[in-house]
């Protein structure tokens, strides 16, 4: 391989790199926003042509995305998120895929759950930054741990 060709090799490489990284870090901003809840750090999270699809079904755009979260986390809880074992793929320059495990909390006077899913998120980097242009929410257990949750 000549010097050229290893240059541009590691330039790639490189770039693969700080794309997962940026990918990492806008799953932690997304999980931060939504355990404030902090609506303007969840606005810097996503794309403006952004789209969410949960089990209510599609949010298209970063303003409908703001007001679904507004809307199902009106009750005054206590949240926490816990993003687990990430894969992120590459899928192009400044573009990666990230597949996570997502465990959460929300405790309140009434609430004691505990659940937990999957979050399938495409990321765009911007600037060094990264923002989520797609995101998949699916949930496997929501559960009131007074009840229990090992049930089938």
């Amino acid at each position: 391989m000549n010097d050229n060709a290893m240059i541009e090799n590691l330039l790639a490489r490189l770039e693969r790199l700080e794309t997962a990284e940026a990918a990492r870090e806008v799953t932690w901003r997304y999980a931060n926003a939504v355990d404030g809840p902090d609506y303007v750090l969840l606005g810097g999270v996503f794309t403006d042509d952004a789209v969410l699809v949960t089990r209510k079904g599609p949010r298209e755009g970063r303003d409908a995305i703001i007001e679904y979260y507004r809307t199902a986390m009106a009750d005054p809880v206590a949240r926490k998120h816990f993003v687990v074992n990430q894969t992120v793929t590459s899928t192009g320059p400044g573009t990666a895929l990230v597949e996570s495990y997502f465990l959460y909390t929300y405790a309140g006077d009434d609430t004691a759950i505990l659940g937990w899913g999957n979050y399938v998120d495409r990321v765009r980097v911007i600037d060094g930054v990264g923002y989520i242009e797609e995101k998949r929410i699916s949930i496997d257990v929501h559960a009131d741990v007074r009840e229990g949750w090992a049930t089938a």
